[in-house]
Protein backbone atom coordinates (compact mmCIF):
# COMPACT_ATOMS: atom_id res chain seq x y z
CA UNK A 1 0.00 0.00 0.00
CA UNK A 2 2.83 2.39 0.83
CA UNK A 3 4.36 1.83 -2.59
CA UNK A 4 1.01 2.45 -4.28
CA UNK A 5 0.56 5.77 -2.46
CA UNK A 6 4.09 6.93 -3.28
CA UNK A 7 3.70 5.99 -6.94
CA UNK A 8 0.35 7.76 -7.13
CA UNK A 9 1.76 11.01 -5.74
CA UNK A 10 4.78 10.95 -8.03
CA UNK A 11 2.62 10.05 -11.01
CA UNK A 12 0.31 13.01 -10.48
CA UNK A 13 3.24 15.41 -10.27
CA UNK A 14 5.07 14.03 -13.28
CA UNK A 15 2.07 13.49 -15.54
CA UNK A 16 1.48 17.24 -15.71
CA UNK A 17 5.06 17.65 -16.90
CA UNK A 18 4.81 14.78 -19.35
CA UNK A 19 1.81 15.67 -21.49
CA UNK A 20 3.77 16.67 -24.59
CA UNK A 21 5.88 13.51 -24.79
CA UNK A 22 5.40 10.78 -27.38
CA UNK A 23 6.67 7.20 -27.23
CA UNK A 24 9.69 8.27 -29.27
CA UNK A 25 10.70 10.54 -26.38
CA UNK A 26 10.52 13.50 -28.70
CA UNK A 27 8.51 16.54 -27.74
CA UNK A 28 5.70 17.84 -29.84
CA UNK A 29 5.58 21.56 -29.01
CA UNK A 30 2.24 23.36 -29.18
CA UNK A 31 1.83 25.90 -31.94
CA UNK A 32 2.70 29.46 -30.84
CA UNK A 33 -0.85 30.81 -30.69
CA UNK A 34 -1.90 28.18 -28.14
CA UNK A 35 -0.03 29.87 -25.30
CA UNK A 36 0.97 33.18 -26.92
CA UNK A 37 -2.35 34.34 -28.40
CA UNK A 38 -1.57 37.72 -29.92
CA UNK A 39 0.59 40.82 -30.21
CA UNK A 40 4.33 40.89 -29.68
CA UNK A 41 4.29 37.71 -27.63
CA UNK A 42 2.84 35.79 -30.58
CA UNK A 43 5.45 37.30 -32.90
CA UNK A 44 8.24 36.33 -30.51
CA UNK A 45 6.88 32.83 -29.91
CA UNK A 46 6.46 32.27 -33.64
CA UNK A 47 10.10 33.16 -34.22
CA UNK A 48 11.10 30.73 -31.46
CA UNK A 49 8.89 28.01 -32.96
CA UNK A 50 10.44 28.58 -36.39
CA UNK A 51 13.98 28.62 -35.00
CA UNK A 52 14.48 32.13 -36.36
CA UNK A 53 17.30 33.33 -34.11
CA UNK A 54 17.85 36.45 -36.21
CA UNK A 55 14.30 37.70 -35.62
CA UNK A 56 14.49 36.80 -31.94
CA UNK A 57 17.75 38.73 -31.57
CA UNK A 58 16.17 41.70 -33.35
CA UNK A 59 13.24 41.73 -30.92
CA UNK A 60 15.66 41.44 -28.00
CA UNK A 61 17.55 44.44 -29.34
CA UNK A 62 14.23 46.31 -29.50
CA UNK A 63 13.67 45.65 -25.80
CA UNK A 64 11.31 42.67 -25.62
CA UNK A 65 10.82 41.47 -22.04
CA UNK A 66 12.32 37.99 -22.05
CA UNK A 67 10.91 37.15 -18.63
CA UNK A 68 7.34 38.12 -19.32
CA UNK A 69 4.83 35.35 -18.74
CA UNK A 70 2.47 35.12 -21.69
CA UNK A 71 -1.31 35.41 -21.51
CA UNK A 72 -1.28 31.63 -21.80
CA UNK A 73 0.99 31.30 -18.76
CA UNK A 74 4.29 30.38 -20.42
CA UNK A 75 7.73 31.98 -20.62
CA UNK A 76 9.68 32.30 -23.85
CA UNK A 77 12.51 30.20 -22.41
CA UNK A 78 10.22 27.34 -21.45
CA UNK A 79 8.61 27.47 -24.88
CA UNK A 80 12.04 27.36 -26.51
CA UNK A 81 12.75 24.30 -24.41
CA UNK A 82 9.62 22.62 -25.73
CA UNK A 83 10.90 23.19 -29.26
CA UNK A 84 14.13 21.43 -28.21
CA UNK A 85 16.21 24.19 -29.78
CA UNK A 86 19.43 24.39 -27.78
CA UNK A 87 20.80 27.38 -29.69
CA UNK A 88 17.58 29.32 -29.15
CA UNK A 89 17.67 28.62 -25.44
CA UNK A 90 21.28 29.71 -25.25
CA UNK A 91 20.44 32.95 -27.08
CA UNK A 92 17.63 33.73 -24.63
CA UNK A 93 19.74 32.86 -21.60
CA UNK A 94 22.70 34.93 -22.78
CA UNK A 95 20.38 37.91 -23.09
CA UNK A 96 18.90 37.61 -19.62
CA UNK A 97 16.13 35.01 -19.69
CA UNK A 98 15.59 33.74 -16.14
CA UNK A 99 15.57 29.91 -15.99
CA UNK A 100 13.93 29.94 -12.56
CA UNK A 101 10.59 31.48 -13.53
CA UNK A 102 7.80 28.94 -13.38
CA UNK A 103 5.35 28.70 -16.24
CA UNK A 104 1.78 27.96 -15.15
CA UNK A 105 -0.59 27.04 -17.93
CA UNK A 106 -3.67 25.01 -18.78
CA UNK A 107 -2.64 21.52 -19.81
CA UNK A 108 -5.35 21.38 -22.46
CA UNK A 109 -6.34 24.96 -23.32
CA UNK A 110 -8.63 23.70 -26.08
CA UNK A 111 -10.71 21.79 -23.53
CA UNK A 112 -10.49 24.62 -21.02
CA UNK A 113 -12.08 27.03 -23.50
CA UNK A 114 -15.01 24.63 -23.77
CA UNK A 115 -15.31 24.36 -20.00
CA UNK A 116 -14.25 20.72 -20.07
CA UNK A 117 -10.94 20.87 -18.20
CA UNK A 118 -9.27 23.13 -15.66
CA UNK A 119 -6.16 20.95 -15.34
CA UNK A 120 -3.01 23.04 -15.14
CA UNK A 121 0.67 22.26 -15.57
CA UNK A 122 3.72 23.88 -14.07
CA UNK A 123 6.75 24.28 -16.30
CA UNK A 124 10.18 24.47 -14.68
CA UNK A 125 13.08 24.32 -17.11
CA UNK A 126 15.64 22.50 -14.97
CA UNK A 127 13.16 19.87 -13.85
CA UNK A 128 12.08 19.29 -17.44
CA UNK A 129 15.68 18.86 -18.58
CA UNK A 130 15.82 15.67 -16.54
CA UNK A 131 13.54 13.85 -18.96
CA UNK A 132 14.89 11.40 -21.51
CA UNK A 133 13.96 13.64 -24.45
CA UNK A 134 16.70 16.04 -23.40
CA UNK A 135 20.41 15.46 -23.72
CA UNK A 136 22.36 16.36 -20.59
CA UNK A 137 23.72 19.43 -22.39
CA UNK A 138 20.38 21.19 -21.76
CA UNK A 139 20.74 20.64 -18.04
CA UNK A 140 24.31 21.92 -18.11
CA UNK A 141 23.25 25.00 -20.08
CA UNK A 142 20.52 25.89 -17.60
CA UNK A 143 22.83 25.49 -14.62
CA UNK A 144 25.50 27.57 -16.36
CA UNK A 145 23.02 30.45 -16.55
CA UNK A 146 21.82 30.27 -12.97
CA UNK A 147 19.09 27.65 -12.74
CA UNK A 148 18.36 26.96 -9.07
CA UNK A 149 19.44 23.39 -8.50
CA UNK A 150 17.71 23.33 -5.12
CA UNK A 151 14.38 24.93 -5.97
CA UNK A 152 12.13 23.76 -3.14
CA UNK A 153 8.92 25.03 -4.72
CA UNK A 154 8.53 22.26 -7.28
CA UNK A 155 9.54 18.74 -8.27
CA UNK A 156 13.29 18.08 -8.16
CA UNK A 157 14.99 17.35 -11.50
CA UNK A 158 16.04 14.08 -9.88
CA UNK A 159 12.47 12.84 -10.22
CA UNK A 160 12.62 13.17 -13.99
CA UNK A 161 16.21 11.97 -14.31
CA UNK A 162 15.50 8.61 -12.66
CA UNK A 163 13.06 7.91 -15.50
CA UNK A 164 15.74 8.48 -18.14
CA UNK A 165 17.07 5.04 -19.08
CA UNK A 166 19.77 6.51 -21.32
CA UNK A 167 21.46 9.38 -19.46
CA UNK A 168 19.63 9.27 -16.16
CA UNK A 169 22.53 8.20 -13.98
CA UNK A 170 24.85 10.64 -15.72
CA UNK A 171 22.38 13.44 -15.05
CA UNK A 172 21.93 12.46 -11.41
CA UNK A 173 25.69 12.27 -10.87
CA UNK A 174 26.13 15.68 -12.49
CA UNK A 175 23.40 17.19 -10.32
CA UNK A 176 25.05 15.70 -7.24
CA UNK A 177 28.40 17.18 -8.25
CA UNK A 178 26.73 20.57 -8.61
CA UNK A 179 25.32 20.39 -5.10
CA UNK A 180 21.75 19.17 -5.42
CA UNK A 181 20.09 18.05 -2.19
CA UNK A 182 19.63 14.35 -2.87
CA UNK A 183 17.26 14.06 0.08
CA UNK A 184 14.80 16.80 -0.85
CA UNK A 185 11.41 15.94 -2.25
CA UNK A 186 8.30 18.09 -2.48
CA UNK A 187 6.35 14.93 -1.57
CA UNK A 188 8.56 14.36 1.51
CA UNK A 189 9.64 11.04 0.02
CA UNK A 190 13.26 11.41 -1.16
CA UNK A 191 14.09 9.91 -4.52
CA UNK A 192 16.08 7.07 -2.97
CA UNK A 193 13.09 6.05 -0.86
CA UNK A 194 10.76 6.27 -3.85
CA UNK A 195 13.06 4.02 -5.87
CA UNK A 196 13.26 1.54 -2.99
CA UNK A 197 9.47 1.47 -2.79
CA UNK A 198 9.34 0.09 -6.33
CA UNK A 199 12.33 -2.18 -5.70
CA UNK A 200 14.73 -0.41 -8.06
CA UNK A 201 17.70 -1.63 -6.07
CA UNK A 202 20.28 -0.76 -8.72
CA UNK A 203 19.23 2.89 -8.52
CA UNK A 204 19.11 2.72 -4.72
CA UNK A 205 22.72 1.51 -4.65
CA UNK A 206 23.73 4.22 -7.12
CA UNK A 207 22.13 6.91 -4.96
CA UNK A 208 23.73 5.49 -1.82
CA UNK A 209 27.11 5.79 -3.53
CA UNK A 210 26.36 9.47 -4.18
CA UNK A 211 25.52 10.09 -0.54
CA UNK A 212 21.72 9.94 -0.43
CA UNK A 213 20.25 9.24 3.01
CA UNK A 214 18.18 6.02 2.94
CA UNK A 215 16.39 6.96 6.15
CA UNK A 216 15.45 10.54 5.23
CA UNK A 217 11.74 9.93 4.57
CA UNK A 218 9.16 11.82 6.61
CA UNK A 219 7.82 8.54 8.01
CA UNK A 220 9.71 5.45 9.14
CA UNK A 221 7.57 3.18 6.99
CA UNK A 222 8.60 5.15 3.88
CA UNK A 223 12.33 4.58 4.36
CA UNK A 224 14.57 2.34 2.29
CA UNK A 225 14.77 0.00 5.28
CA UNK A 226 11.00 -0.45 5.27
CA UNK A 227 11.04 -1.31 1.57
CA UNK A 228 13.87 -3.81 2.05
CA UNK A 229 11.87 -5.49 4.81
CA UNK A 230 8.78 -5.64 2.57
CA UNK A 231 10.87 -7.14 -0.23
CA UNK A 232 12.06 -9.89 2.10
CA UNK A 233 8.59 -10.45 3.54
CA UNK A 234 7.07 -10.82 0.08
CA UNK A 235 9.39 -13.73 -0.63
CA UNK A 236 11.29 -12.54 -3.66
CA UNK A 237 14.19 -14.70 -4.85
CA UNK A 238 17.21 -13.36 -3.00
CA UNK A 239 19.53 -15.22 -5.37
CA UNK A 240 18.22 -13.36 -8.41
CA UNK A 241 20.08 -10.33 -9.76
CA UNK A 242 17.75 -7.93 -7.98
CA UNK A 243 17.62 -10.12 -4.91
CA UNK A 244 21.39 -9.88 -4.55
CA UNK A 245 21.16 -6.10 -4.92
CA UNK A 246 18.52 -6.03 -2.18
CA UNK A 247 20.86 -8.00 0.07
CA UNK A 248 23.62 -5.48 -0.59
CA UNK A 249 21.27 -2.60 0.29
CA UNK A 250 20.39 -4.43 3.51
CA UNK A 251 24.07 -4.90 4.37
CA UNK A 252 24.77 -1.21 3.84
CA UNK A 253 21.84 -0.26 6.05
CA UNK A 254 23.06 -2.61 8.77
CA UNK A 255 26.48 -0.95 8.62
CA UNK A 256 24.63 2.29 9.33
CA UNK A 257 23.13 0.75 12.44
CA UNK A 258 19.70 -0.18 11.07
CA UNK A 259 18.37 -3.31 12.74
CA UNK A 260 16.49 -6.01 10.85
CA UNK A 261 13.81 -7.20 10.86
CA UNK A 262 12.69 -3.61 10.47
CA UNK A 263 9.13 -2.99 11.61
CA UNK A 264 8.66 0.68 12.58
CA UNK A 265 6.08 1.49 15.20
CA UNK A 266 2.84 2.64 13.62
CA UNK A 267 1.40 6.04 14.35
CA UNK A 268 -1.08 5.66 17.24
CA UNK A 269 -3.88 7.43 15.37
CA UNK A 270 -3.37 5.18 12.35
CA UNK A 271 -3.27 2.13 14.61
CA UNK A 272 -6.50 3.14 16.37
CA UNK A 273 -8.14 3.71 12.99
CA UNK A 274 -7.12 0.22 11.87
CA UNK A 275 -8.50 -1.32 15.04
CA UNK A 276 -11.82 0.50 14.62
CA UNK A 277 -12.08 -0.74 11.05
CA UNK A 278 -11.68 -4.31 12.25
CA UNK A 279 -14.46 -4.00 14.85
Amino acid sequence: MIRIIILAIISVLLTSCNFMFKKSYKIIPPEPQVYFPDGQELKMATAIYDGDTRSVQSMINDGVDLNRISKGGMTYLYYAMLTMNYDMMELLLKNGANPNIHSDFYTRPDLHKKGLSDDKSTGVCLEYSGYRAYDIKYMKLLLKYGANINDTTYVSPLSAAVLDKVQGKEKIKYLAEKGIDLNFSITNTPIICGQAAIYKWDMVLFLLDLGADPMAADKEDNTVAASVQEYYDEGFDLNSEYGKMAQEVKRRLERRGVKFPYYPKKDKAASDSTEQARE
